[in-house]
């Protein structure tokens, strides 16, 4: 059976941010998977650059470009692994049994960190596909934590994608990544996508 290219989206299964290590000429590398845990939605928003020619008393010609894309995450349980990759602070673990802490710290010399993001949602067709979004080179732009009375919390993050420096691409074909959809015959689990 030929692979559909379209299909409906509902809901989102799983999304995880992927540490980058290295953006250069030569490769692209990320480090372990950070699971969002409980993740409930995402939204992507291509940002545009729109010029417009004008004459004899009207637009004439468009001409535009994506220059990056914003996002925004929302997702059901804190964890100070996913605020530390996304502030640039420090995630530790002290003491044991009964004073053991998870401890989340961010200080004047802190920034924030790229990542790649990755989010699933898996197909509703029952055909046992999914559809994985990639945003290559992201960061937080807004990280609020809010508590909420008489119900649970749920955190969200905003973001900005930008292009890579790395190129992808067979020789000839080479050109940098923004953002991919792709979707999938048969589910597959999130990985990274880095450079071969």
């Amino acid at each position: 059976m030929a692979l559909k290219t379209v299909t409906k989206l509902f809901g989102v299964d799983d999304a995880k941010l992927f540490p980058i290590t290295e953006d250069s000429a030569e490769n692209f590398t990320c480090g372990a998977g950070i699971d969002l845990p409980g993740v409930r939605q995402i939204s992507l928003t291509y940002e545009i650059e729109e010029k417009s020619l004008k004459g004899d008393e009207k637009v004439l010609e468009i001409s535009n470009k994506i220059l990056s894309v914003t996002f925004n995450i929302e997702y059901a349980k804190l964890s100070l692994e996913v605020l530390a990759q996304l502030t640039g602070g420090s995630f530790e673990k002290t003491g044991s049994d009964d004073t053991e802490a998870g401890i989340f710290s961010f200080g004047g010399g802190d920034l924030p960190n790229y990542f790649q993001l990755k989010a699933q949602i898996l197909d509703t067709n029952n055909e046992g596909g999914d559809v994985h979004f990639c945003i290559y080179k992201a960061k937080a732009t807004a990280i609020p934590l809010n508590g909420v009375q008489d119900d649970f919390a749920t955190l969200t993050f905003d973001g900005k994608g930008v292009y890579t420096e790395h190129e992808f691409g067979e020789e000839g074909n080479k050109q940098t990544k923004l953002l991919d959809i792709e979707i999938h015959a048969k589910a597959k689990d999130l990985a990274a996508t880095v450079s071969a």
